[in-house]
């Protein structure tokens, strides 16, 4: 197999739990990668515009955020597809239901949340996102949305995306990033089909990719791709899923597969 691109998740698979990654060791695969003329993408939930801000140094790398419904480059710029005001509004009101949920509108640089969020919660949202703004009914946002981020109970997590599948049934699709918080997306917009998009602006085939991942918002990703390699410290379900496995996160899992897997080859 020939590898032309590598593509990964940022939390709990690209980033340690500080929220950080090897740079020394990151800067040296990178290099040799390029060498090879392998692209490497970052794929998060993140904004794009946040993700650019971990990779400064590397302006030829590719971003997709928004869990696929942004994709930029420093040359290439931003693209994002956003929902429409109309089903914003029908998803808020979807949602009123559910008063135990925390709730962020994400655009492409504001996030909005309400002035009487939870204390937590918006001090959490602040630490993910750049450019917070607190509004006093999320109702009123007109920035534009490119996904909802949704914080719940834990135990209440696969409950409410049982809910909320059919609910939303057309308008979005709830993506969980893990027990307690969960995404809205847009139908048919994930990292799987940002991935083929980039591809397709590229060249590059899925059989010719890797990607790594360690939530199911990373699954349609994982197997759009030739090789799917999901962490050591993502849930057992989502393993068995992969085509491979390399260590968890804290361990520089993502490096340690490219180096053993892809550049010694």
């Amino acid at each position: 197999m020939t590898v032309k691109l590598i593509a990964t998740d940022m939390d709990g698979t690209f980033l340690n739990n500080q929220g950080d990654y090897n740079r020394p060791r990151f800067a040296r695969d990178y290099a040799a990668l390029q060498q090879q003329g392998i692209q490497f993408v970052i794929a998060s939930g993140h904004q794009a515009v946040e993700l650019a801000t971990f990779f400064e140094d590397y302006p030829a790398l590719w971003l997709i955020g928004g869990n696929g419904a942004e994709l930029m480059q420093s040359q290439a710029g931003l693209t994002a597809a956003t929902f429409s005001p109309a089903v914003t509004q029908q998803i808020l009101q979807v949602l009123a239901a559910y008063p135990e949920v925390q709730l962020a509108l994400c655009g492409t640089r504001t996030v909005h949340v309400l002035k009487n969020a939870d204390v937590d919660f918006v001090a959490a949202m602040a630490a993910y996102y750049v450019d917070l703004e607190r509004v006093a009914d999320l109702r009123t946002v007109t920035d534009p949305v490119v996904k909802f981020d949704i914080i719940c109970p834990p135990q209440r997590t696969d409950q409410l995306v049982y809910e909320l599948t059919p609910k939303l049934s057309g308008l979005a699709v709830p993506a969980s990033g893990g027990q307690g918080s969960l995404d809205l997306i847009q139908p048919g917009l994930h990292k799987g089909w940002a991935l083929r998009l980039l591809g397709e602006q590229l060249g590059i085939a899925p059989a010719e990719m890797v990607a790594f991942g360690d939530g199911t918002n990373d699954l349609e990703m994982l197997q759009y791709v030739h090789t799917g390699v999901v962490m050591g410290n993502a849930p057992v379900e989502l393993q068995l899923k992969g085509d491979a496995i390399t260590t968890g996160n804290t361990e520089d899992g993502v490096l340690t597969y490219i180096e053993n897997e892809i550049l010694r080859k």
